[in-house]
């Protein structure tokens, strides 16, 4: 009786080790609309381990891959249904990074796309970044030596989380992110609600909006780090960006600001040219 337990005990252990690094639960080729970038990658849903979560994710990566790749991580931006990654994003933005010769998985977030769980705006959903970036050792023809990083809005804002929890990466890009959380929710009115939802109010929850503001803690954005604003960016004041420029200067932080004149919230009639300065300054840090 004792030597049948003692066989149930070590396969129930060998069990769980093996369910502890099995994160990546499905991955499902997927068609997306024809476009000139889209022709060459192909692009899958994944569903993914977090927290004891299933959460959803994407994968785009080139259709021909001759050697592994290095590892681009995007955080997405919005909130909850709004902004999630669709087949638009999937033909044009990711593919065009894909293209350039990364292989890219972004998070959903828990909670949205048929994930499970809530998000909860820069809070434990941090860690579906974290964990998405411990999947991709699970996935083929990836570089895991070399990871990047880019965000875009509130996923800038996930990207420095991302950053202060230690994530390993060789190198990090934002466009238009959110370094300060009250000023987000004083600036931007039609945020307050959902803000109240996923973090709290601000009087009442100050540490929570001062976690998710990197402009607290400049001195813990450690990896190299490239910040892109618009001058008239109306949802995320340029303001936060210069701020957090000028506290990252006085750490002697590794890091570059580049402001673009007249430049909106996406940048999007300057995507090729920050796209093309994130590649450089990828590669710049990449196999250092």
């Amino acid at each position: 009786m004792k030597k049948l337990l003692l066989i149930v005990f070590i396969l129930l252990l060998v069990g769980c080790e093996a369910d502890s690094h099995d994160r990546i639960l499905s991955k499902e080729k997927i068609e997306v609309p024809e476009t000139e970038l889209s022709k060459t990658t192909e692009t899958y849903k994944i569903t993914y381990r977090s927290d004891g979560l299933e959460v959803k994710g994407v994968m785009v990566r080139p259709k021909e891959i001759e050697k592994d790749l290095p590892l681009l991580i995007f955080n997405r931006y919005g909130n909850q249904e709004y902004g999630k990654i669709d087949e638009k994003i999937l033909a044009t933005y990711l593919s065009l990074w894909a293209n350039k010769g990364y292989v890219v998985l972004a998070s959903q977030y828990r909670g949205n796309d048929g994930g499970e769980g809530k998000e909860e705006f820069g809070g434990a959903d941090v860690n579906d970044v974290l964990n998405l970036v411990q999947a991709a050792e699970e996935l083929p023809n990836v570089d895991v030596e070399n990871k990047v990083m880019l965000g875009l809005s509130r996923g800038g804002m996930m990207t420095y989380l991302a950053i202060k929890d230690g994530v390993d990466m060789k190198a990090a890009a934002v466009v238009g992110g959110i370094t300060d959380l009250f000023n987000f929710y004083e600036e931007r009115v039609v945020v307050r609600g959902m803000l109240d939802e996923l973090v709290g109010d601000p009087e009442e929850n100050r540490e929570a909006f001062e976690k998710r503001s990197a402009v607290y803690w400049p001195d813990q954005l450690d990896v190299p780090l490239l910040i892109m604003h618009g001058e008239d960016d109306w949802k995320v004041p340029v303001e936060q960006a210069r701020e957090l420029s000028s506290k990252l200067s006085r750490e002697n932080a590794d890091y570059e600001y580049v402001e673009y004149e007249d430049g909106q919230h996406s940048l999007k009639h300057y995507v090729e040219e920050y796209t093309d300065k994130t590649d450089q300054w990828f590669q710049q840090h990449i196999n250092e």
